[in-house]
């Protein structure tokens, strides 16, 4: 259990142990991929600038769920470089990563340019 690397005591410790924020976790998770799926039918637009606001907003809350959520964990382990004995965290890092590129960095890119 990786839970045994986190801090002992704190709030982001307790937020990251406790079963609530697992089970929200797990519940968005699915959300999300019944969001895909609506995404890939009704959403016909290039790029998410051009997509209407219902999946401008969705798609941002999102990618600042996950963003929160990595995020939780990370700051919950004690030796940061622990993080990185956890399979999951780390594929989940990698998905979160590309998420925020393609909500947040492309984008902004597109927009400056």
């Amino acid at each position: 259990d990786v839970s045994m690397y986190y801090h002992t005591s704190g709030p982001v410790q307790a937020v990251a142990r406790h079963t609530l924020f697992t089970n929200t976790t797990l519940f968005v998770i699915i959300m999300n991929a019944i969001w895909m799926g609506i995404d890939t039918e009704f959403n016909d637009a290039d790029s998410l600038l051009q997509a209407d606001l219902l999946f401008i907003v969705v798609e941002n809350s999102f990618c600042a769920f996950f963003f929160a959520e990595i995020l939780i964990r990370y700051l919950a382990f004690e030796k940061k470089w622990n993080c990185l004995k956890d399979f999951w965290f780390k594929f989940d890092s990698v998905l979160v990563v590309m998420m925020v590129t393609e909500t947040w960095m492309i984008p902004g890119i597109l927009a400056a340019t």
